[in-house]
């Protein structure tokens, strides 16, 4: 289903993982990391749409900081909930949840609750960062996996990718993500910049494409295009993916910055709303 295909997608990279690379990129070592890009208070909702057609929406929040393993931690929720129109053949309700260490940037642990269509599907990974292994519990089976040092699950890979300082046209960055019980190998190439204009107003902003690799092979997912903000927050504006007919495309419909942080800056001066239904 071309829906849940974007919803996969989007939990890979938007739903719908990130560490550090497995080849040179500019990712700063796990003592530098600073959360810059982001924090308590965040809140981004996007609307989903297929051949222009409304589809449903999306929405990713920071929570408040909470503790987990003794150290402290970003809890991060994203929901994914199809429309009116949508649900009456292909409901969508996702909820992913993401525990980010806030001194090192790494994934505790992963929640997801999907329900797509007849399907559903629960599960928890538990991240041991120390003993490089992933614990995850799903339909009351227990299964545990070798993952790489500081991997990251497929929410806390934007957020970790977000959080860079420096993104340069022409490079690319690679991430370790762990994902539907195998580690992946997820790049992100930062293709140019654009000027995007959307019903929140016109954007100066970075665009990147995301490929995804297994085994050293490029998996066909989909050509994933995102178009973050050109500025130290890098609010992902857009997001599409190219299916078989059409495109599939996320836009920004309404934000509110983290506490700590400005609001997104506009190039142009336009009337806008903070306030959130």
């Amino acid at each position: 289903m071309k829906l849940r295909h974007f919803i996969f997608v989007v939990v890979l990279l938007f739903l719908a993982s990130q560490s550090y690379a497995t080849r040179p990129a500019s990712i700063s070592p796990s003592s530098d990391f600073e959360t810059i890009a982001y924090g308590p208070g965040e809140r981004l909702v996007y609307g989903v749409s297929y051949l222009g057609l409304p589809a449903g929406r999306a929405e990713m929040s920071v929570s408040e900081m909470t503790k987990m393993k003794g150290r402290d931690v970003y809890h991060i929720i994203s929901t994914v909930q199809s429309n009116k129109f949508v649900t009456a053949f292909y409901p969508v309700k996702d909820r992913v949840e993401t525990f980010i260490d806030a001194e090192d940037g790494y994934s505790h642990a992963i929640k997801i609750k999907q329900r797509q269509g007849r399907k559903k599907r629960d599960k928890v990974i538990d991240f041991d960062q120390v003993r490089h292994r992933a614990t995850q519990v799903k339909d009351n089976q227990v299964e545990m996996f070798s993952i790489p040092p500081m991997v990251q699950d497929s929410l806390s890979s934007l957020y970790h990718f977000r959080n860079q300082t420096v993104l340069e046209v022409g490079q690319s960055t690679f991430i370790d993500v762990h994902e539907s019980n195998k580690n992946w190998e997820l790049e992100i190439q930062v293709l140019g910049k654009e000027e995007i204009t959307t019903s929140l107003g016109t954007f100066n902003t970075i665009k990147a494409k995301a490929l995804v690799r297994y085994e050293g092979l490029f998996m066909d997912k989909g050509d994933v295009t995102f178009w973050f903000t050109d500025d130290e927050r890098h609010v992902p504006i857009m997001i599409k993916t190219k299916i078989k007919i059409g495109s599939i495309t996320a836009s920004l419909i309404a934000s509110e910055p983290a506490q700590s942080l400005p609001a997104v800056s506009f190039q142009a001066k336009v009337s806008t709303s903070t306030e959130i239904p």
